[in-house]
């Protein structure tokens, strides 16, 4: 099998700020390569957090995963990633997507919203200022001279997108430097998403080897394999319910299951979609049992392009023991590409 370039933690970013903090330190004393802070709904600023996370370490990258462009202009963007590279020298790598549902779910879709062009304006504007450049563009979505320059001294920040859809994966790989993959990431829809990269990076003269492609993967390890599936459950369910159409079609799930999971949680909520989860979505969607189940379950994403699990939300019944078992134990058996995934 293909070796992935990394191994990383995605948090939760709804815990207290302290108990965050504590499990970045912990990530980096086991030794992830990087960790994952998301801006979940309304919880904590993903900013303040990786702030104060890059301060408690001294090697782990952090990941902003995923800021909004609609929630901050873009050139605060900007000027928020260059303050944390400051913090963080070489230790950041910065994400940002339209995040749609959660825009719209919260009332807070501008009028006229462009969501690609959003987006992309965002990229280039991180890119390009945080390089010690001019904008250099007339932006459609936001306000801003096209001369204007950071004022603080800048090193460029690799830029990561939340991407879904066959547009925008295409778009970045055309002008990011990397994906995020997001929830109930499969090896199906991660193949997918390889090959629309590839395609953005052909259209820029570059290859899709020059993109570092991370995902969350929903992953649960415990030395009882049923304990480690049964939790994974609940989050398959709510997300199974939520995500756009495409995670779904390209994962190969079986559309039937699929579909009887989303009408239980239509119909009487999360607990009864978990109930109705067979073990090949599990399988289709999860690296989740034992140790050696869940090295089993990675190797085919390494196989289908992507370079860095991020693994994500339930980690096992006991969440400690399994960050540990899964730094330990599994991070030894994927890790087998040395260069550099920064």
């Amino acid at each position: 099998m293909n070796g992935f370039r990394g191994f990383g933690l995605s948090l939760s970013n709804e815990d207290p700020v302290a108990v965050t903090l504590a499990l970045v330190a912990e990530a980096e004393r086991l030794g992830y390569d990087e960790v994952s802070l998301p801006e979940s709904r309304l919880f904590r600023s993903v900013t303040s957090v990786a702030a104060g996370a890059l301060v408690a370490t001294e090697r782990i990258v952090v990941r902003i995963g995923i800021a909004n462009p609609v929630f901050r202009n873009p050139v605060v963007l900007a000027l928020e990633a260059a303050t944390l590279a400051d913090l963080g020298p070489g230790r950041l790598r910065f994400g940002v997507g339209a995040a749609d549902w959660t825009v719209r779910a919260l009332g807070m879709e501008p009028e006229g919203w462009l969501p690609f062009t959003n987006t992309v304006e965002a990229i280039t504007a991180i890119r390009r200022l945080t390089a010690g450049e001019t904008l250099g563009f007339v932006p459609d979505t936001f306000d801003a001279s096209a001369d204007l320059r950071l004022d603080l001294p800048t090193v460029p920040v690799p830029v990561d997108v939340g991407a879904v859809n066959r547009r925008m994966m295409e778009a970045s790989g055309e002008h990011a430097d990397g994906v995020q993959l997001g929830a109930i990431t499969s090896v199906g829809y991660t193949r997918w998403a390889t090959a629309r990269l590839a395609e953005g990076a052909r259209r820029a003269g570059r290859t899709v080897d020059e993109l570092l492609v991370s995902a969350n993967v929903l992953t649960s390890v415990d030395r009882d394999r049923r304990a480690a599936r049964a939790a994974v459950r609940p989050v398959l369910a709510y997300y199974l319910a939520r995500v756009e159409g495409v995670v779904v079609t390209e994962s190969g799930a079986d559309p039937a299951a699929v579909e009887a999971v989303r009408a239980a949680v239509s119909e009487h909520g999360v607990e009864a979609g978990a109930a109705a989860i067979s073990e090949e979505l599990i399988d289709v969607f999860a690296a989740a049992g034992t140790v050696d189940d869940v090295v089993a379950a990675l190797a085919p994403f390494a196989d289908a392009g992507l370079d860095l699990p991020l693994v994500w939300y339930t980690f096992g019944p006991d969440q400690a023991e399994s960050i540990r078992v899964l730094a330990e134990q599994v991070r030894p058996a994927v890790v087998t590409r040395r260069d550099d995934a920064r």
